[in-house]
């Protein structure tokens, strides 16, 4: 669609005219731009009747110098029918005559309610050319926005015809995010004004700040799809800024104020182009300030989108100057604003910006993709942020339920963004963290799967993994044959994990020896069972085990299930299996061999006794404790005194007569080992230093195996005559 300017060719901007060249050349403009503080207001720069002209909002009236002065006053509450604007004296030539319908426009609380087709409300809002109330329209009931054209621009035909074109633009847009127009009309004193869509909510500058980064981006690209439906109509904003975006209360985004729309088509003359300047210097492109048509495009409203995205990552528009003229002189330099956002968005904001617009997306659909883009690597990173969560916290007391999780998400982080180099590296790292956590707990297959996985399979660490699994295998099968010979034993066994003190295994005679069933022994601690009748003769097996690394024939008793104490004989390994710290035990059960030297003992104690009654000097030599007991009538036969004490088997050797000493070792000797009785004749030194002449009889004892345990016997004055002294 091409929009057509009524001015007259001779009356066009020339191409070397702009909106920097305007201001810096007209020496009020430029003084009084330079004393009004940066806004974010849209100005425009056109040319009549052969004079450049400079509107904002801020002004009302034309002066001298060919600009505007103040806004205009909104009708009072008082007056019964307003002109929007007042009808000029003189008529002008007007492209809006004979078919513009008319229609009575009155204010609330003024004149007759059927004398009026709309009846205004309030006022919204007021741009450079226009103001917007908001009214009631009377034939259909509806609360609608109108725009009116300023009452200084009433009779200016160029502005009129200006004003016909915005509102044709919006009539030919049929797009959910552009404000519907209902009709084009003329009030009863000529004045133009169009009606609208009343949007029940507020424009999106006021709300900008509140809202989330995230729904002001898709905001954002709500309004990016109504400037790329425009484009499809060949159609550049030219101002597109939060003001001009409005917010429904019911999720509305309506791109309004078209009114610097223009046509871009490179086919049309020079003379049918509007070359009208305008826009919002807090925002605008460098060609939209300089004014040189050639380069404004489409690319022109992607810088301003662009600029959008830049006030919704920083808070503040891209452009900016101590007055509204370095405001413009930044525009015109593209002058960015330093900020410290970094980020995708940010990039995305000022590939939109740059200053050559071939630099900048070739199109909306392009500024688009990339946001879409990077809602999806945000999406990805929000995973992998997640997957990081569950790797830190991730270990195998769960069977490595955080280790799956991590990599549930790092998969679905890759599946949204396959080039995300985060996630790849995550689950590199998770791999090798995975791995050494199954080598920790010896699963070592699945380890060296991870570790190819994480592309380390050549690492010393993989190498590692391999040669404890190949060790493993091995171990595998000597435990295989172990563990038969240990289940199987005729003695009973158990297998305790050092580390815990956890039962690992206990065979069938264990459990029958104690009265246990397997699911009550294994898997539980050796504290839990309570098996020690006492427990300093645990701890004393505990510190052996831990000094020697090894237990022979440590004797105990053990509670059984029923509460009745059982002697047991218990020998032990610690050792390594499949990489742990085990303890493999033997216990025997010795309560009968126990019960026999116990009534043995007590046997001997009473013969002891007696044998101290009837006045006979016994002696005996307890084989396993090494040690020597003496009766007091062995005591006077030997000569020594008994506060000296019983003599060691040493200090008894040494009693004797060296010629007797072999003789006596010897015959202890065969008693030991061939369980053989014995008299001999000796000599032994009494206390004085003297030798007495006496027979030793010796009897061995021994246990159910056959082993002998003590030798005892009788010391026999030799011919049964009182012992004499003789010196050596």
């Amino acid at each position: 669609m091409a929009l057509k300017s009524a001015t007259a060719a001779a009356n066009v901007i020339s191409s070397d005219h702009n909106l920097i060249t305007a201001v810096l050349t007209n020496a009020r403009l430029k003084s009084r731009l330079a004393a009004m503080p940066a806004d974010e207001k849209t100005v425009v720069l056109s040319n009549e009747e052969n004079a450049t002209q400079l509107a904002h909002p801020a002004w009302k009236e034309w002066d001298s110098e060919g600009f505007h002065a103040a806004r205009d006053t909104p009708p009072s509450a008082d007056m019964d029918t307003i002109a929007l604007p007042a009808a000029a004296a003189a008529p002008v030539d007007r492209m809006d005559s004979g078919f513009v319908p008319l229609r009575g426009v009155a204010m609330i609380g003024g004149g007759k309610v059927c004398d009026a087709d709309y009846r205004l409300v309030g006022e919204l809002g007021a741009g450079g050319t226009g103001i917007v109330y908001q009214a009631h329209q009377r034939a259909v009931d509806r609360e609608v926005a109108i725009k009116v054209l300023r009452k200084n621009l009433s009779q200016d035909a160029t502005s009129r015809n200006r004003f016909l074109t915005e509102a044709r633009v919006i009539g030919g847009l049929d797009h959910p995010n552009v404000i519907a127009l209902h009709e084009v009309c003329i009030d009863q004193d000529g004045g133009l004004f169009y009606s609208m869509k009343r949007i029940d909510g507020t424009s999106w500058d006021q709300q900008i700040k509140e809202m989330s980064l995230s729904d002001n981006v898709q905001t954002l690209m709500r309004v990016g799809d109504a400037i790329r439906y425009a484009h499809s109509r060949g159609l550049i904003h030219r101002d597109i800024k939060p003001e001009n975006v409005m917010l429904g209360r019911f999720g509305e985004v309506l791109l309004a104020d078209w009114g610097l729309a223009i046509s871009h088509d490179p086919k049309e003359s020079a003379e049918n182009i509007d070359h009208t300047i305008g826009g919002t210097p807090a925002y605008m492109a460098p060609e939209l300030a300089t004014g040189d048509h050639r380069h404004v495009s489409f690319a022109t409203d992607v810088y301003l989108l662009g600029a959008t995205l830049f006030q919704i990552l920083t808070g503040y528009p891209p452009h900016h100057g101590e007055t509204l003229l370095e405001c413009i002189q930044a525009a015109a330099t593209n002058k960015i604003r330093p900020t410290n956002v970094q980020g995708e968005l940010m990039d995305i904001a000022k590939i939109a910006m740059a200053t050559n617009p071939n630099d900048r997306y070739r199109t909306v659909d392009q500024f688009l993709e990339a946001l879409d883009q990077q809602r999806e690597h945000e999406e990805s990173a929000r995973l992998v942020k997640r997957a990081q969560g569950h790797l830190k916290s991730a270990n195998a007391s769960n069977h490595y339920e955080g280790f799956r999780l991590a990599d549930a998400l790092i998969m679905e982080a890759l599946e949204v963004w396959p080039e995300n180099r985060r996630a790849r590296d995550l689950g590199r790292e998770l791999n090798l963290e995975f791995a050494r956590a199954a080598t920790d707990q010896g699963d070592l297959d699945l380890a060296i799967s991870l570790y190819e996985s994480a592309g380390h399979g050549d690492s010393e660490a993989a190498a590692r993994t391999r040669r404890l699994r190949d060790q493993r295998n091995a171990n595998v099968e000597r435990e295989g044959r172990y563990s038969t010979l240990f289940t199987h034993s005729p003695d009973a066994g158990l297998l305790i994990r050092m580390s815990s003190s956890r039962v690992v295994e206990a065979n069938r005679t264990f459990r029958e020896l104690m009265g246990y069933d397997e699911d009550e022994i294994v898997g539980k601690l050796m504290t839990e069972l309570n098996l020690w009748v006492c427990p300093e003769r645990r701890d004393e097996l505990i510190a052996e085990l831990q000094r020697n690394q090894r237990i022979d024939n440590f004797e105990g008793q053990f509670r059984h299930r029923d509460g009745h104490p059982i002697d047991v004989l218990i020998s032990g390994r610690v050792t390594k299996l499949a990489g742990e710290t085990m303890l493999i035990s033997s216990i025997r059960d010795i309560s009968i061999r126990k019960q026999t030297e116990n009534d043995l003992r007590r046997s001997r104690r009473r013969l002891k006794d007696l044998q101290a009654l009837a006045g006979l000097a016994t002696w005996s030599y307890d084989a396993v404790t090494k040690q020597v007991t003496w009766s007091d009538e062995v005591f006077r036969l030997a000569g020594r005194d008994p506060a000296e004490g019983v003599p060691s088997r040493t200090e008894s050797i040494e009693m004797l007569h060296p010629q007797d000493r072999r003789k006596m070792k010897e015959a202890i000797g065969t008693a030991l080992v061939n369980r053989a009785a014995y008299e001999i004749q000796i000599r032994i030194r009494d206390s004085s230093g003297h030798y007495r002449h006496l027979i030793v009889r010796g009897q061995p004892i021994f246990d159910d195996d056959g082993k002998t345990i003590e030798i005892y016997g009788v010391l026999i004055p030799q011919n049964s005559k009182t012992t004499r002294s003789i010196d050596q």
